[in-house]
């Protein structure tokens, strides 16, 4: 699945890859992109919070500095649930 945030900012971005992630089964992968630095930052630290493994998947093509591209993975330990219940199966 991708989804482009671009154009939006915090705390949008964040909803709506938490949106995204409710959808996902564990092992599968969503990619992120976007052009706001400050939402790259808060997607990783809610996804790292949250279970869900990150890593860039830039390919390496792209000059401008603003935009970003994550791959963000369902981990048998990601949860989106406050209380800390698993919400992927």
């Amino acid at each position: 699945m991708h989804v482009d945030v671009s154009g939006t900012v915090c705390p949008l971005p964040v909803r709506i890859v938490r949106r995204c992630l409710e959808e996902l089964e564990t092992g599968e992968e969503l990619v992120v992109t976007g052009d706001y630095p400050p939402a790259e930052r808060s997607i990783r630290r809610t996804c790292h919070r949250h279970g869900y493994a990150v890593a860039a998947a830039d390919d390496g093509t792209s000059d401008d500095a603003e935009t970003f591209s994550l791959r963000i993975r369902v981990t048998e330990q990601a949860t989106l649930s406050p209380d800390g219940s698993v919400s992927n199966r």
